[in-house]
């Protein structure tokens, strides 16, 4: 090997050395920076979760929107004031902010675009397409005038803001004033929506023509973001431009949202093949942001994709089972995309006398918009001034829509600071003051349209099934919602304290309430006869099943197996003092009956102390319910009478001694002599089963003999405990 060569070998290797430590190097840097950023992103993500729900639990206590308070959570903690604090090994805070116009990281604000898209899936799946088109002409007509006028008031609202207030020469086709526009004509109807549900206004005129103008509103205002977005990114205005960008934009929308609608049960056919319902909604969430994907390549906002899936599955047998089974990732997604948005507000701007004045007037003109805009046509539409009002106070509230189309805003370098600070403004407020005045507007008995309808709710029907008791109720809920599922209904919990049900297969819906004395029906009267036969068959299954139980021979042996102690492996280690004082045990109970008997066992827990004296008639129709069921009366002279009961709030016992003895119809037909009395909350999860269980392997333990002739109560409570 010539020098040369060796020269030349040598510098490669040397080269090769020193870019592989160099590359070494920048990737050990690359995955210190990354591993930095994901645990801020975790740090991040656990605050933002603590800090929302606060927000939202301290609004609803207040009877505020719980999505202020998440809003407000978000400024406290975010980088404009708490945020940048150093703590926990930060030095710049868990909130920095960011190097850039954007004030928080793409790591954090990828969550909130996340959040949005499930948002607005959301929202299209809770348009009711068969409510819209039922009064579309009303719907779009108040719809379309809601939004221009929305529109050019907040455009206008634009001009005036930046020319006065931040001393900036703008005009009706500048892209700001376009955006506060666009911002202007968002209405979210959430909060309205739950205002007609608590006065049972969702199916009166107003209510569902709210909502099918709501649905033009979200359409119309989704297309008109779209083509602003688009002459921002062109950075000028030629009508020839926005034309095209419009058409795209329309054409775009309105194709896929044809297509989701025509080929939506065929959709729908494709999820069910999944079988399991967390995976169909899992996989309807994969399409609504594949859809998304497409619509933000096509140059439209992701959240538009989103909610044209939402609308396609909306007409679907699947829209609610994906609702109710998104709950859990709804209620984690959506206070971070408010949260964040909170932490978007500067607020050293919120401070400024300038901000706070401009944005109450965009208020003032966001809230007359949507009056002027929804009220006019309202009153050429059949509804007198009152029912014109409540349309145009129901589509004031801007809420979730207007945060996104905002946050769209700024993300995109669009707006400024001053501008976002004022859209925040005029958001919560409108959001804040619609609930009350829609309450006190819905207070109002007096009818909304002039001219009744004549068909209005006729083919309507309420199916009332008295039940005896609780228990019952319990045992024909269950069994009437797997009879519904086996013809094929999707049984979607609506109100999961309230037991609310909706009973769906593709257009039959059927709204079912449960009551502890009583099964409500909420249906057309053409699905009456299904569910009374429904009905009939349930309780035909449940005779059959009952007659079986009847037929059963052991229990006798199962009484006896309660008892039975196998290779000494019970050990007297059960304590007994921390269920019973001596207060609460009898030696010499004087009853000749089993209701005797019980009387005087719950006369001696109202002495101890255990229960009330004025709920012992409650106390008294619990046992001798449990009793008629089937008696608590075991074997060998024991009886462990017991019931669950409204009266107590925790396991309460006692024990009573008769020398005589009592025909208790016991298993082995001898009277009974030792009680243990045993009553538990219905509402509880108190194991008083495991009690009785483990308080039968004890006893077990004794001759009963030695327990019964005991003479005193302190003698018994030594000798058991």
């Amino acid at each position: 090997m010539n020098k040369k060569t060796f020269y030349f070998l040598t510098f490669i290797f040397m080269s090769t050395m020193i870019f592989a430590a160099t590359n070494a190097g920048v990737g050990h840097a690359v995955e210190e920076l990354m591993a930095h950023k994901m645990t801020l992103l975790v740090f991040q993500l656990s605050i933002i979760i603590f800090a929302a729900w606060c927000g939202g639990y301290l609004f609803n206590k207040m009877k505020l929107p719980a999505v202020l308070g998440e809003i407000v959570a978000g400024m406290i903690i975010g980088p404009y004031f708490l945020g940048h604090f150093p703590i926990f090994g930060f030095l710049h805070g868990v909130f920095p902010l960011s190097s850039g116009a954007f004030p928080v990281t793409p790591e954090l604000y990828s969550y909130a675009t996340v959040a949005s898209i499930v948002l607005l899936f959301l929202v299209g799946l809770e348009t009711d397409i068969k409510t819209f088109f039922k009064y579309s002409v009303a719907g779009s007509v108040i719809g379309v005038f809601g939004v221009v006028i929305s529109f050019i008031f907040g455009d206008v609202f634009g001009i005036i803001f930046l020319n006065y207030g931040l001393g900036q020469a703008a005009g009706f086709f500048d892209v700001l004033p376009l955006f506060l526009g666009v911002i202007s004509t968002a209405t979210s109807v959430g909060i309205t929506a739950r205002i007609l549900s608590e006065k049972k206004k969702m199916d009166s005129p107003e209510g569902v023509t709210i909502l099918a103008a709501a649905v033009v509103d979200d359409v119309l205002g989704i297309i008109l973001l779209a083509i602003i977005i688009g002459i921002a990114k062109s950075g000028h205005i030629v009508l020839s431009e926005v034309s095209m960008i419009g058409a795209k934009a329309v054409g775009i929308w309105l194709v896929f949202t044809v297509l989701g609608l025509i080929f939506a049960h065929k959709i729908s056919g494709f999820l069910k093949r999944f079988k399991d319902r967390s995976t169909i909604t899992i996989m309807a969430l994969a399409l609504a942001m594949f859809l998304a994907g497409i619509f933000e390549k096509s140059g439209l906002a992701m959240i538009i994709g989103a909610y044209v899936m939402g609308l396609s599955l909306s007409k679907t047998d699947l829209s609610l089972t994906i609702q109710e089974n998104l709950h859990s990732l709804q209620k984690f997604y959506v206070p971070i995309f408010f949260c964040v948005m909170g932490m978007l507000v500067d607020i050293t701007q919120m401070g400024s006398a300038t901000i706070i004045k401009y944005g109450l007037l965009y208020v003032v003109f966001a809230v007359l918009g949507k009056l002027i805009g929804c009220m006019l046509p309202a009153l050429f539409l059949n509804f007198n001034s009152l029912g014109a009002l409540r349309i145009g106070t129901g589509m004031v509230p801007r809420g979730e829509v207007a945060l996104i189309i905002v946050g769209i805003g700024l993300s995109a370098g669009i707006l400024t600071k001053e501008i976002f600070s004022v859209a925040l403004i005029m958001t919560f407020l409108t959001t804040l003051i619609t609930p009350p005045i829609l309450e006190k507007l819905f207070d109002n008995p007096k009818k909304g349209i002039r001219k009744i309808e004549d068909d209005l709710d006729l083919t309507k029907e309420e199916i009332v099934y008295d039940v005896p008791s609780e228990e019952t109720a319990d045992l024909l809920l269950t069994n009437i919602l797997n009879a519904f599922e086996h013809e094929g209904f999707f049984v979607h919990m609506l109100d999961m304290e309230n037991k609310i049900y909706q009973l769906r297969k593709d257009a039959q819906i059927i709204s079912f309430k449960y009551y502890p004395d009583r099964l409500f029906f909420d249906c057309l009267k053409s699905d009456g006869p299904f569910i009374h036969t429904l009905f009939f068959e349930v309780l035909a299954d449940l005779e059959n099943t009952i007659k079986n139980l009847k037929m059963l021979t052991d229990k006798e042996q199962i009484a006896k197996e309660m008892f039975a102690i196998e290779d000494d492996s019970f050990t007297n280690n059960f304590d007994l003092s921390a269920f019973i004082s001596p207060l609460a045990m009898k030696v010499n109970l004087k009853g000749n009956t089993k209701h005797e008997i019980l009387e005087e066992l719950v006369n001696m827990l109202i002495v101890a102390g255990k229960i009330e004296v004025d709920v012992k008639d409650e106390v008294m129709n619990d046992l001798i319910a449990r009793e008629e069921s089937m008696s608590t009366g075991m074997q060998n002279h024991l009886a462990f009478p017991h019931a669950r009961t409204e009266a107590v709030k925790n396991l309460v016992v006692g024990i009573g001694v008769t020398k005589q003895g009592v025909d208790f119809e016991s298993l082995d037909l001898k009277p009974a002599k030792l009680f243990i009395i045993t009553l538990a909350p219905k509402d509880s999860g108190n194991p008083y089963l495991k009690f009785i269980s483990d308080m039968s392997q004890l006893l077990a333990t004794y001759e009963i003999d030695e327990l019964t002739n005991i003479e005193t109560v302190g003698e018994l409570y030594n000798k058991l405990v």
